[in-house]
């Protein structure tokens, strides 16, 4: 869960908590109103009919408040993605083989073709990890915020197009370079690339 959807949430049980104190205070007002009656005065008396509405209203409070928590978790900010929610960078070698989803930054674009991309993405905390894909985003620069979804996979030279869905050589010019610095590293096999937001040329 990401820091903005945490403080929505501490937000909206704030507000249920207060909405719930209002209606404490309204129900003892009432009560003293009604103590009141019993010395003859009916001033300011809250009626069964009060209550309901303003309970009907609390209700109506929480139900937006449901919809805009679905919506800041379904749809993170783009000029402020959750870096690393999965926790991947952290400790990439226990996700292999399981399917994750993971915004960060381009530290490297090492290839990127018509028929695949490969890059390296990192954030402030963890170490950066390889993504191979077979279907590139359009355009694609360091320092580009991005959210891959993917498989985490050891890279492997023997397995590295049953792997990847791509062959090295479509990918590399140096294919040897490339096994040389990554092969037995943790990599993702991305299915999906979203570029966040792009990178501001000077």
């Amino acid at each position: 869960m990401g820091t903005s959807t945490r403080s929505s949430i501490r937000r909206s049980r704030a507000g249920r908590r207060a909405a719930g104190v209002m209606m404490a205070a309204v129900i003892g007002s009432g009560g003293l109103a009604a103590c009141g009656n019993l010395e003859g005065s009916e001033a300011g008396a809250v009626t069964t009919a009060d209550l309901q509405r303003i309970e009907d209203d609390l209700g109506e409070l929480e139900n937006r408040i449901g919809v805009l928590e679905n919506g800041v978790a379904e749809n993170p900010s783009a000029d402020h993605p959750v870096e690393d929610a999965s926790g991947v960078l952290e400790n990439a070698d226990v996700f292999v083989g399981q399917d994750v989803t993971v915004s960060a930054g381009v530290t490297e674009v090492m290839t990127s073709t018509d028929v695949g991309s490969a890059f390296r993405i990192g954030g402030s905390t963890g170490e950066a990890i390889a993504v191979v894909t077979a279907t590139p985003p359009d355009r694609l620069q360091q320092a580009d915020e991005v959210r891959v979804s993917g498989t985490v996979t050891t890279v492997r030279r023997d397995s590295f197009e049953e792997d990847f869905g791509i062959a090295a050589d479509e990918l590399f010019d140096d294919v040897d370079g490339f096994f040389s610095d990554v092969e037995g590293e943790v990599a993702i096999a991305a299915d999906r690339i979203e570029v966040v937001s792009e990178h501001a040329d000077d």
